[in-house]
This record gives C-alpha cells, sequence and structure tokens, in this order.
C-alpha cells in the first residue's frame, strides 16, 4: 500500500495523492472545507508532501533567528517541528501549512485567525502563540514546546481513565473554554487529540484553533459559508452537523461531554461505517446512558455529561462555567442551565458514610467540641482552631423542620415536575428510593421519596434541599432548602456543608452572615481534601474576613493548596516568606514558591522573579535581561505592576 494521509473530516487514512476522501467525499487538497481556490498564492509551491523532505525551504521562511529541528507532528492542514529561538534560548513548536495544500486566500486567513484568537487569550490551558509569519508562500506560526502527550495518544494507550482523572481534565478543558467563549471564540473541533496533557503536571491544554469561529465577526461570513460541515463527526454537536452557520459557545460543551463520555467508557457514543452514518446518529439516536457502561461513576459526572450532550442546545448547560458547577457538585440556578446535584467531588467514600452521619448527631445532641471530633479523625495535617463547632440549625428540632416541609402543597400550585424520557426509558419501574429518583429526573417521586427518607438520611435531606432550592417536584422555597441543606450539613455531609457555606456567603435562604460561611468553609476543607477549598480558607484567615486574622494559620492552609498543585496559592506562599507574614523570611523559600507558582504561568510570579533578577535578589545573581523576559512574561498575563514597569524602562 503507498503512503497514506488523514483525511480532516473524518480522521480516516486516505491515499497521498487522492483528490476525494473515499469515506465521507471531504476533497482532499485543502482540509478546510468550503474553501474556493483563488489560485496558487503568492508564494513558490512545492511538489513534497511533507517539509521534512524540504526542510531548507522551511529554514528560509523562518530566517536566521531561529534553528528548524525535527518533525513531532503531522495533522489534517499542518506539520508541527521543533524550532529552538537562538536569541531567547529556548525550545519552541513550528506549526507550518503542510506544502501538499493549495494556498488559497481564505486557508491564509483561516491560519492567520488561528494566531489572532489564540493570541487574545489568556489562560494557563491554553497553549499561547509567540509569533506568526508568512514568506515565499509558507504560512507559520510558534508556540511553546509542550512536553507531553495528547490525550487521544493516552485513551490509546489506557482505553478508559478513573473518574477523578476524568473530572480533572473536563474542569481544565472547561476553564479553557470559558475563556475562549468569553473572548468570543468557539474552538469547534474539541477531540482527544486537541488537549495536550503536560508530561511533568499532567496540565491541560487546549490546542488548535485553526477552524474556531470568531463569534459576531464581520469576515466570518467570508471564510465560512452556509452549510459547510466544520469539525470531528464523531465529536461535533448536532448543530454543526447540520452545517448551521452560526454554532454557539455549547456546541463545543457537547463535544467536551463526548470526550468525557469517552474517557469513562473507552468508546465514543455514536460511530458507523462512513461519516454520514456517524453525523446521522449523532441527530437521531440517545447515548447509552453512563451507568449501563460505567460502575460506579457519580451521578453528578454521568448526569452533567449527558445534560451536555443534549441534541438541543437550550437544554446544555448555559455555559462552561456552569457545566462545571455541575461537573464539582455545586447546585445552580435555572438560569444557568443547572442539573439536579446527586454526588459530588466532596462525597465520603460509601464505608465512611454511615459512622459520619453518627458522629455528626453526637456532636449536635451532645455538644462535642470541634477540637476533639477533630483529634479523634484527622490527621495532624489539617490545623486545629480551638473552640470551633459546626453550627447546630436555627430550627431546633429536627422533626418540625420535616413536618414544616412535608405540608401538602394546596390545590393548583404550580409544580415544575418533569420525568426524562431517556431515564424513564432505561429504568421504566418506579424509582425505589430517594436517591435513585433523583437519578431517574423523576422530580415527583423524588419529592414523595426524600421527604419520606429525610428524617433519617443526610443524603435524602441533601436532596430534597435542592429539590426546594431548583422548585423540581414542588414550589421553590429558598428557606426550606437551606432548613434541608442545613440539617445535612449538621451530619457532616461534606455537600451539604459546603451548600451552607456559599449560602451564608451570598445570603441565600439564610440571614448573610460571613462568620458562620467562613467556619463551614473550614469544616468542609477538614471534611474533604480539596485544593479551592483550602486555598479559600487561607484567604479568610489571611484577611479576617469571617475568622481570626491570623497570618500563621493562613500559611498552613496555603501550604495544603500549594502542595495540591493551586498556583495563586503557591504565590502568597512566596510573598509571605518573602515579607516575613506568619513566619520568619526567607528568601530561598521565597524563590522556591515564586518558582513554582511561575511554571503554573502566575503573573505575580513571574513579575516578583522578573524583579529578582533585575535587582540580584531572591539568590539569583543580577541578570537584568532574563528579568526583563519575565516581567514581558507577566505583563502579557496582566499583571499591571509589570506592565508598568516596563514602560518605564521604555519596554
Amino acid at each position: 500500500m503507498g503512503p497514506t494521509r488523514s483525511c480532516s473530516s473524518c480522521d480516516q487514512s486516505i491515499p497521498a495523492d487522492a483528490v476525494f476522501c473515499p469515506v465521507c467525499g471531504t476533497p482532499a487538497a485543502s482540509p478546510i472545507l468550503g474553501d474556493t481556490l483563488l489560485g496558487v498564492s503568492r508564494g513558490a509551491t512545492s511538489t513534497a508532501t511533507s517539509y521534512e523532505l524540504a526542510p531548507e525551504r522551511l529554514q528560509a521562511a523562518l530566517g536566521p533567528s531561529y534553528e528548524l529541528g525535527r518533525l513531532i507532528g503531522r495533522g489534517g492542514y499542518a506539520e508541527v517541528f521543533a524550532v529552538r529561538d537562538l536569541r531567547l534560548k529556548r525550545e519552541l513548536a513550528l506549526k507550518v501549512l503542510r506544502p501538499d495544500l493549495i494556498l488559497t486566500e481564505t486557508l491564509v486567513a483561516r491560519f492567520r485567525r488561528e494566531a489572532e484568537a489564540v493570541g487574545a487569550l489568556q489562560n494557563t490551558h491554553i497553549v499561547p502563540i509567540y509569533d506568526v509569519g508568512e514568506a515565499d508562500g509558507i504560512c507559520w506560526l510558534l508556540m511553546p514546546l509542550v512536553q507531553g502527550e495528547t490525550l487521544k495518544t493516552v485513551l490509546a494507550r489506557e482505553q478508559r481513565l478513573p473518574v477523578p482523572e476524568v473530572k480533572r481534565i473536563l474542569l481544565q478543558a472547561a476553564e479553557a473554554l470559558q475563556t475562549a467563549h468569553e473572548a468570543g471564540v468557539v474552538h469547534r473541533d474539541i477531540k482527544p487529540e486537541n488537549l495536550m496533557l503536560d508530561g511533568k503536571t499532567g496540565r491541560v491544554l487546549l490546542m488548535d484553533f485553526g477552524i474556531a469561529k470568531a463569534m459576531d465577526s464581520s469576515v466570518e461570513n467570508s471564510l465560512t459559508g452556509t452549510g459547510v460541515v466544520i469539525g470531528t463527526p464523531q465529536y461535533m454537536s448536532p448543530e454543526q452537523a447540520m452545517g448551521k452557520s452560526a454554532p454557539d459557545p455549547r456546541s463545543d460543551q457537547y463535544s467536551l461531554a463526548i470526550v468525557g463520555y469517552q474517557m469513562l467508557t473507552g468508546r465514543v457514543p455514536f460511530v458507523g461505517d462512513n461519516v454520514r452514518e456517524v453525523i446521522a446518529r449523532q441527530l437521531l439516536e440517545e447515548p447509552t446512558p453512563l451507568s449501563r457502561l460505567v460502575a460506579d461513576v457519580p451521578s453528578a459526572v454521568s448526569s452533567t455529561i449527558h445534560q451536555a450532550m443534549r441534541k438541543e442546545p437550550g437544554q446544555r448547560f448555559a455555559s462552561m462555567d456552569a457545566f462545571a458547577k455541575s461537573l464539582n457538585g455545586e447546585l445552580l440556578t435555572a438560569a444557568e442551565g443547572g442539573v439536579t446535584r446527586r454526588e459530588s467531588n466532596f462525597a465520603i467514600p460509601a464505608g465512611r458514610r454511615p459512622w459520619l452521619a453518627a458522629l455528626g448527631w453526637v456532636l449536635v445532641l451532645g455538644g462535642l467540641g470541634f477540637a476533639g471530633y477533630r483529634a479523634g479523625l484527622f490527621t495532624a495535617a489539617a490545623p486545629p482552631v480551638a473552640g470551633l463547632t459546626p453550627e447546630s440549625t436555627t430550627v431546633t428540632h429536627p422533626e418540625s423542620i420535616r413536618k414544616a416541609a412535608a405540608v401538602p402543597r394546596r390545590p393548583g400550585t404550580p409544580v415544575a415536575a418533569r420525568v426524562d424520557t431517556a431515564s424513564a426509558a432505561v429504568a421504566p419501574a418506579p424509582p425505589a428510593t430517594c436517591d435513585a429518583a433523583v437519578s431517574a429526573l423523576d422530580w415527583t417521586a423524588a419529592f414523595a421519596k426524600c421527604t419520606e427518607e429525610a428524617e433519617h438520611s443526610p443524603l435524602a435531606s441533601r436532596h430534597l434541599g435542592m429539590l426546594y432550592a431548583e422548585g423540581r417536584g414542588v414550589e421553590r422555597s429558598e428557606r426550606l432548602a437551606a432548613l434541608h441543606f442545613a440539617f445535612a450539613a449538621d451530619s457532616l455531609d461534606p455537600v451539604a456543608v459546603l451548600e451552607m457555606a456559599r449560602r451564608y456567603e451570598s445570603g441565600r435562604g439564610v440571614t448573610l452572615d460571613q462568620s458562620k460561611a467562613a467556619r463551614k468553609y473550614l469544616l468542609a476543607a477538614n471534611l474533604d481534601s480539596m485544593p479551592e477549598l483550602f486555598a479559600i480558607v487561607a484567604r479568610r484567615f489571611d484577611e479576617g474576613n469571617g475568622l481570626p486574622e491570623d497570618p500563621k494559620e493562613a500559611l498552613k492552609w496555603y501550604k495544603k493548596a500549594a502542595d495540591a498543585g493551586d498556583g495563586p496559592s503557591m504565590t502568597r506562599l512566596g510573598a509571605a516568606f518573602e515579607k516575613g507574614r506568619g513566619v520568619k523570611k526567607d528568601e530561598a523559600q521565597a524563590t522556591f514558591w515564586y518558582s513554582e507558582a511561575a511554571k503554573k504561568q502566575e503573573p505575580e510570579a513571574e513579575y516578583q522573579i522578573g524583579m529578582m533578577l533585575i535587582k540580584g535578589k531572591g539568590g539569583y545573581a543580577q541578570d537584568e535581561k532574563s528579568g526583563l523576559d519575565w516581567l514581558r512574561k507577566a505583563a502579557a498575563h496582566g499583571n499591571a505592576a509589570a506592565q508598568q514597569e516596563l514602560a518605564k524602562r521604555g519596554g
């Protein structure tokens, strides 16, 4: 068999000299669908199928500042080479349009737009663009050289990934997409090969905005005609498959959900013998429920992924932030496109729940102090706070809460009850428990079952709080929602504890009380190891917001968050050691933590390292050139002090 290449649309192998893909019929001369040939472009043409065969031409286009290295990747319309930046002494990746493509005005415009779109985005999970160029008919752009592998490679090796890893990847990709969407950019080709995992940290990096759509762009219609299908069939949304001219950010959400489905199950939900069959299934079929394919997948994960894969964009989440909140176990309002909360990343392993719930009742009814409770259950890594006890709910008799919540609705009271038809088809029998009814999205049954079980089940009480909060199966009431969440929180249900922290912080259904909010956050952080909670507690101790101002206590929690990989907490640790806040001044420790934070592209840490280099502090020899390079990085990432310093120094 002769040489082959991958079709840019369906990813199938096609002969190198083929004019059309034999599987999906996509023109093979250019991977950009809808491209109109305007004649051979401004530069010289090449008959080579790769610049690996004509490196001297590519080197000439790059100029003397860069040294061309080996070919490290090849895709539908571009090749990637390792490049050495001879001026700044760094390793980069060069992405260049393949030489066997006919270089048209539209193709060049798309390539430029990738650089413009990504260049405007600032996020640690988006691969940045350093430079873009065009010479001798060659279009190229420069990016950092990431030492790692794509998610596609990982899945080819592992098939399936553990649930915590799936959540981590989805959350980091969602953060990157939220940044892009806020800037008016839709990626339109989310798939495993466009998600890179850093080899050292595992950090997710979103790549390849080559066919991204700049929303509301005046030039868009000239670049993508109506009815043109752009994307990869196995991952494209139904609206993409139908060739709609203006897919919105929820299209990326659909594609990311399919990636999540594949990470959990080892397969994409819709397959076929050719691209037309795949697209038909994307339009008409529902995916097999994750609960049938994966044992013990948390219902929060499965419900989030399934909602994001709804056929109608309006039935998905309103934003990637809302998607992430749902995946993380947070209650959402209807305006956020929220889904019901079943499990969360705060979930305690099943074997620990019974005795934790029993211990919760001992604490509530017996008045055992928090310090004594911690001494018996948690390691010394979680700092104690003298005299802190889990607050009891404002209603002291749980029985009265149950009776108040279970009062029958008046005739004619509207009930936001709905049974998801897909879930009903999977489980036609009436749900046997509160949790089963919530998982089945059967809100009427859920309200009845959860009311029945809530007297003795913190989980049912938490579910009941969610039902009241979102008006599902019962008239919406934030006050009753708060009562039920408070009952579950007093039994040390971690999700409910966190929910009550947020309610006291915002005043939703309860009296605004930053002190109670802070104590609930502290309790939640002790119940579950989550960097975000560690950082919240640290800041509250640092600022005296709801907790006594205590730099030493803040330092302990910043250290826990930093050890778990939280970049802003690493920066705070660097500042603490530099200024001697809560700890003895230690220049070496300050430099270490600033360096760790800078690896995560934290702008403040980059600025501090730059100033240390310029001044010859922190153990660094004075090096103004390197210091200015760090200031430029910090400025590019939005640090105002770095921008002012550079302006003062003339750039």
